[in-house]
């Protein structure tokens, strides 16, 4: 369910320890084990929702977040 505050999740990944998704401001933010971070803006909260269910988080990352936002 969508609401105003900030989600997050521990991720179960060989290259991503974190994410955090915030509901106002559509951002989505990755930390990485190398410990880089990369913020996304204007993601749709269904976005999250497919990253958060997805089998292999890196492959939703290089299909779906990579190709359409921009990281900062």
């Amino acid at each position: 369910m969508k609401n105003n505050l900030t989600e997050f999740i521990r991720v179960n990944s060989s290259a991503i320890n974190n994410a955090w998704y915030n509901n106002e401001e559509a951002t989505l933010a990755l930390e990485f084990k190398s410990g880089k971070n990369y913020y996304y803006n204007n993601v749709p909260y269904f976005v999250f929702e497919g990253f958060r269910s997805a089998e292999s988080k890196g492959a939703f990352i290089n299909k779906h977040i990579k190709p359409n936002y921009i990281a900062k």
